[in-house]
């Protein structure tokens, strides 16, 4: 039996610790199964409706995409900014209330949306989902994670985007099937019940266990000023390469999804086999996080995000030749999803790996101001692309950015080499 310093007494805090990494496996936890399929929901509700209803939300309301879109990128915006006090709330042990209260919040403001008829109200209320976003969606439940279970938060990540990666392959068909059967707003408030009656439950369950005694004690219990964080992590250039990598992964991505439907069918693809295409990219997404459990055994993280950067790029050389053949359509989303199912795991670990886990919500939070700005600016920026020069050069750019994405992570990763050297 351990003894404490006292020679008699078993040592409290060392059993303790003990005691709370005893964890069961993950595919067993059933409160990680609860974060998954809350995930899934959130995600499904917030993010993935935008696209999915986006043709006919211009039908309805008759505003321009690119009007529409501005919206979007509000929200993503102000998700960004709002990350940074998520991160602190999570910091300081609060991610139950922070998870599960977004969620509730986000899907009374979704449920709002039929009722709007002036562009500002659709403003306004993406804005208020944009800070429902940032207390609930991936950013902040990694947050959560990492300082749940530490260095073993890669299997729980793992999971939860496996299971979350069917956002996408969900939100598409139904939102249109019900869209085209009833109206969108039956969609809305489908998605919005949903994540208010069965998310918010499954993510306040999820995220109800303690982070470890180690974790949470320490010489000084006073947590360091954001300044002084900040300070800290802005000096590292490593922390810069970081930014261009996931603000480019970032941008990629948010220009392709959100004109996902009229960019395949720009290459002459009919409109039902394009909303299969994007259905299909979450599946893809969830083939692309299955691959990594293997090779993350025997191949570093860093070399399995710049595999899937390459893959990135040549999704958009793909999606360029849809046109000639259902294969390239096919290679695309296979792509594509894939690549963005890899690092949407490698971002959070990477994050970690490179900067520290002490203070990782506030950290993560401002590594992701530039990947949340990066979708925040991606739907404007391909519709201005869009309108000025054409798909052809869109899918220049998005190739481009899946290469300057990778010199990101190669710059990190000399970084951390030269600074701390095995």
């Amino acid at each position: 039996m351990p003894v404490g310093t006292n020679g008699n007494k078993p040592d409290i805090k060392l059993i303790k610790e003990t005691q709370v990494t005893e964890q069961p496996p993950v595919w067993s936890n059933r409160k990680i199964w609860a974060l998954a399929v809350g995930q899934t929901l959130v995600w499904a509700g917030f993010f993935y409706i935008f696209p999915a209803l986006l043709t006919h939300w211009e039908a309805y309301f008759g505003w321009s995409r690119e009007t529409l879109t501005f919206g979007f990128s509000g929200a993503l915006i102000v998700a960004a900014i709002s990350g940074i006090i998520a991160g602190r709330v999570i910091d300081r042990g609060k991610s139950q209330f922070l998870l599960a209260g977004s969620a509730i919040a986000g899907a009374v403001l979704l449920a709002s949306l039929p009722q709007v008829s002036t562009v500002w109200q659709f403003y306004l209320i993406w804005l208020g989902i944009g800070v429902a976003m940032a207390g609930c969606l991936y950013e902040p439940c990694f947050a959560y994670l990492t300082r749940r279970y530490q260095e073993e938060a890669k299997r729980p990540i793992v999971m939860i985007t496996l299971v979350a990666g069917f956002a996408g392959t969900i939100c598409f068909p139904v939102a249109n099937a019900i869209s085209n059967a009833i109206h969108w707003q039956a969609s809305v408030w489908l998605f919005a019940a949903s994540i208010c009656f069965i998310a918010a439950p499954l993510l306040w369950y999820g995220s109800s266990e303690k982070a470890p005694d180690k974790t949470i004690r320490s010489p000084s219990t006073a947590k360091p000023a954001f300044a002084t964080i900040l300070s800290l992590v802005l000096r590292r250039p490593r922390f810069w390469a970081l930014a261009i990598l996931f603000g480019s992964v970032a941008i990629n991505h948010g220009m392709i999804i959100s004109h996902i439907l009229p960019l395949i069918e720009s290459r002459g693809v009919e409109s039902g086999h394009a909303i299969i295409a994007a259905s299909f990219i979450g599946v893809a997404q969830i083939v692309g996080r299955l691959a990594v459990l293997p090779l993350e055994k025997r191949t570093s993280l860093v070399v399995i995000c710049g595999i899937a950067l390459v893959g990135l790029s040549a999704a958009s050389g793909s999606l360029a030749l849809a046109g000639y053949s259902i294969v390239f359509l096919g290679t695309f989303v296979l792509l594509q999803g894939a690549s963005i199912g890899v690092e949407s795991i490698t971002k959070p670990l990477i994050t970690a790996q490179m900067l520290g886990r002490e203070n990782f919500g506030t950290i993560s939070a401002l590594v992701s101001i530039f990947f949340v700005w990066g979708f925040a600016l991606a739907p404007a920026l391909g519709g201005i692309i869009w309108a000025s020069y054409g798909y052809d050069v869109f899918f220049k750019i998005t190739m481009a950015l899946g290469l300057v994405a990778l010199i990101g992570l190669i710059i990190a990763s000399r970084d951390q080499r030269r600074v701390e050297p095995s």
